[in-house]
């Protein structure tokens, strides 16, 4: 009888335990549970981040045209949207129209920060599926899959600005293919209506998808596909009639710009193709692709046609940005719309991922293995990104928000002694805390783009204003606004006919008479 050394009984039962575990995980029943148990951590990652960006004030400058627009839905009537147009209706947004109502029963805030969460949770599930149904890839690598899309910077920087009507397209585009591939198309259909209702242009997203399908040998479903993605975008562009910007924008007005920029520049894509197509290979369009692939090692290019549906999307948002970028002031930098713009092109961006392992993958009797060392590089790769390029990265100190700082407690206290109906014009800053109102005009956040002719146009059309001068450069951490240009500028106010009400802390509140 042969006595076998300890370290090798051992090691044989923790390969015993291993070999269990992983029976477990690869079964049927572990599928039912772990996308959803994922995608409960995901939610609850993301509402931490976006309620505490709100909490804190620093959710940009999309949340007051939001909130005005909820505002307008309970009854009142905006009579000076402050991004210019409202954003539910500029972008032909009907799943916006249906969270606006929403908020009449449930606070704004709660209702933008829970749904976006949930949006962006819920894609975890469907892209769960189709790598465990469509690829049949092992729990590991799906795993892998689940963990870069949780860590990707284009996600983190979309979901701390409530609201992007768009990031609700990710999720049903991804059950939209899952339903596809399964043959189930009376859902495929409920849901592809469903996306389309997300915004206008979407349905550029949906006609690539369409191809795909078609080229997947359902040509009828395809094509039909094709047909009503292509009309939705050109009717929705039609009906809203929406513009590129002209004028020099606030954060407000570049979040709303950047909202129905997609479909503004249809026609001058449509006008002129060769230019503006060029436009995508400027240094900070391929430096957001980058971005967006760099963090997948660029897998989803190893399924390429796979991949082929997102590329319509992302040059619709690079060269949308690029116009309302050549509008914004000084100051006025905000990412979070165009990342949420190519929301809808990173469900297709992931189908390419999930395929593309399967690709180079080795298949076994019922499932596919992908080499241990592709998927380290890949959570490598993604974790890097992550930390690099995300907002809510640890170097932030996303933990420290949350809480409002001394100097948004005494903005918030000014914004109080203005009367709720009085039309009011209000820094960046503070432009949230007012919102609720029918006439709202943001300034500029840098005393260099107020000059006299904006100053004389804002004067115009309101009786309050509610001015934030302690401001830092970020990039210089100088102060934005310095004590010759507060003066300036409350000499040309004085002129107008307003006096000061009270200061403190550098926010100044006037009223004309």
């Amino acid at each position: 009888m042969t006595i076998q050394p300890a370290g090798t009984a051992v090691r044989r039962r923790w390969d015993r335990f291993w070999l269990r575990l992983h029976a477990r995980l690869d079964g049927e029943a572990a599928d039912r549970v772990i996308p959803w148990a994922a995608a409960a951590v995901v939610f609850g990652l993301h509402l931490a981040l976006a309620g505490a960006a709100v909490r804190s004030g620093t959710a940009g400058g999309g949340l007051a045209p939001w909130l005005q627009a909820a505002w307008d839905r309970a009854g009142h009537h905006v009579v000076d949207p402050v991004g210019g147009v409202d954003p539910a209706r500029a972008s032909a947004s009907l799943v916006g129209e249906l969270v606006l109502q929403a908020t009449r029963v449930v606070p704004a805030t709660v209702v933008f920060t829970v749904v976006q969460s949930l949006a962006i949770a819920a894609a975890v599930v469907p892209l769960w599926r189709l790598a465990r149904e469509r690829a049949a890839l092992r729990v590991g690598a799906t795993s892998a899959i689940v963990a870069a899309y949780a860590l990707a910077p284009t996600v983190h920087q979309a979901g701390l600005t409530p609201f992007h009507p768009e990031l609700i397209a990710l999720p049903l585009l991804l059950l939209a293919w899952l339903q596809a591939t399964r043959g189930a198309w009376v859902r495929y259909w409920i849901v592809v209506v469903a996306a389309l209702a997300c915004r206008g242009d979407i349905g550029i997203t949906v006609a690539a998808m369409g191809l795909l399908v078609a080229a997947q040998q359902h040509r009828r479903h395809g094509l039909a596909t094709v047909v009503t993605g292509v009309a939705w975008s050109v009717a929705a562009q039609l009906v809203t009639d929406a513009e590129a910007p002209t004028e020099q924008l606030t954060p407000a007005g570049e979040f709303v710009a950047r909202s129905v920029g997609p479909l503004a520049v249809l026609p001058r894509i449509a006008a002129d193709p060769l230019t503006e197509l060029g436009g995508l290979f400027t240094e900070p369009s391929v430096q957001f692709v980058v971005v967006v692939l760099a963090p997948l090692l660029f897998l989803p290019l190893v399924s390429f046609r796979r991949f082929a549906p997102a590329l319509p999307g992302l040059a619709l948002a690079m060269i949308a940005d690029r116009v309302v970028a050549e509008a914004a002031g000084t100051g006025v930098l905000d990412l979070a719309p165009i990342a949420a713009h190519i929301g809808p092109s990173l469900a297709f961006t992931f189908v390419a991922l999930v395929f593309a392992l399967e690709r180079i993958g080795q298949r076994s009797v019922v499932r596919v293995n992908v080499d241990r060392r592709v998927l380290g590089a890949l959570l490598c790769g993604t974790v890097l990104f992550f930390l690099v390029e995300s907002p809510s990265a640890p170097y932030h100190r996303p933990w420290d928000w949350g809480g409002r700082g001394r100097q948004a407690q005494v903005a918030e206290e000014l914004a109080g002694l203005v009367p709720a109906g009085a039309p009011l014009a209000a820094s960046p800053t503070a432009s949230a805390l007012v919102a609720e109102r029918a006439t709202l005009v943001e300034l500029p956040p840098t005393p260099v783009d107020l000059t006299p002719a904006r100053l004389d146009s804002v004067v115009r059309r309101v009786d309050w204003v509610l001015l934030d001068t302690a401001g830092l450069d970020p990039l210089t951490d100088e102060p934005v606004w310095r004590a010759d240009d507060v003066r300036s500028v409350l000499r040309r106010l004085d002129r107008a006919g307003f006096a000061e009400v009270e200061r403190r802390l550098g926010v100044i509140l006037l009223h004309r008479g």
